[in-house]
């Protein structure tokens, strides 16, 4: 009997405390009691990838909206570009590079998600004689490769296994190219001419001196490089020299706005930079700061939107 009250009154205690401490915490502690476990929302494609890969040297640089930049002066702009362009956006775990290991090879990710798949197309501009990328990408993934470069004076052929060789440059419009009058085509007329307007394009690259300020509006304008799952573009800044030759003249600010709003509508494309190569035969030291600066970049994308 005497027991049995112990226990009761050990019951009636923990009611009682349980009450005062409800009433002195207020509603918050029922809504704590009650609160549903939430259930964890969807990642998305990119950040999943960045969760099972996280990048150990996340370097971003973030570009402003083009209405901030279209406030910045030369050297603002100046030293955005050269930040940005040497920056990375995503970690590919890895790194191959086709071709020669140095002028002529490129850079791509070999991640499972970006990879050339099956039945894949590569497109190919600017060769100069040098095949070594478009072989090794034969090689590597048994691709159809098009090869394009107006400037080498030979017609269309078979170059070798899986290689077709076009006599065509690329551009913004398709008008012959003033003074050379070579053959220019867009990427969107040369897919229809090819006949690849239905196949995604899983490797694209473009190394055609200064007309990728050309074409690359022309293909942000038109759509179609939501089709593109890797990118590698080398972009040029042509400088003059100075009378002391030590130097070269900056770019204009209104280029280096141009080149910026270029990288700015890609990123929001959903192209990232995970590779950046900084040409030497380009360098030279500029006036501002006295830094050490290339005009080219070799610069590899992904498309986190057709992994």
């Amino acid at each position: 009997m005497r027991g049995r009250n112990s226990v009761l009154l050990v019951l009636l205690f923990l009611v009682s405390f349980t009450a005062v401490y409800i009433l002195r915490s207020g509603p918050n502690v029922l809504q704590r009691f009650s609160k549903k476990e939430e259930v964890p929302k969807s990642l998305s494609k990119l950040d999943e990838y960045r969760q099972r890969y996280p990048d150990p040297h996340n370097d971003t640089v973030v570009l402003p909206p083009k209405e901030v930049m279209q406030t910045m002066d030369q050297g603002a702009l100046g030293d955005l570009y050269h930040r940005y362009i040497n920056s990375l956006q995503i970690f590919c775990r890895k790194v191959i590079r086709l071709g020669k290991l140095d002028d002529g090879g490129w850079d791509f990710c070999d991640d499972y998600r970006f990879r050339p798949r099956n039945n894949c197309l590569v497109y190919s501009y600017g060769i100069q004689f040098d095949f070594s990328f478009d072989d090794a990408i034969v090689k590597k993934y048994n691709c159809e490769v098009h090869s394009f470069d107006p400037s080498m004076r030979v017609g269309d052929h078979k170059h070798g296994q899986n290689v077709f060789f076009h006599a065509t440059g690329l551009s913004g419009d398709n008008n012959p190219s003033r003074g050379t009058n070579w053959k220019m085509r867009t990427l969107q007329k040369q897919r229809e001419e090819l006949g690849h307007s239905k196949r995604p394009i899983d490797v694209l690259k473009i190394d055609i001196e200064e007309y990728e300020y050309l074409a690359v509006p022309n293909m942000l304008q038109t759509g179609i490089l939501k089709d593109i799952r890797q990118m590698a573009i080398e972009f040029h800044v042509t400088l003059k020299p100075d009378r002391s030759r030590r130097y070269k003249e900056e770019p204009p600010r209104d280029k280096y706005f141009f080149a910026l709003s270029l990288f700015k509508d890609l990123y929001d494309l959903g192209f990232r930079i995970f590779w950046t190569h900084r040409n030497p035969t380009c360098k030279f030291f500029s006036k501002k700061g006295n830094v050490e600066r290339v005009t080219c970049h070799e610069v590899s994308f992904v498309n986190i939107n057709n992994m």
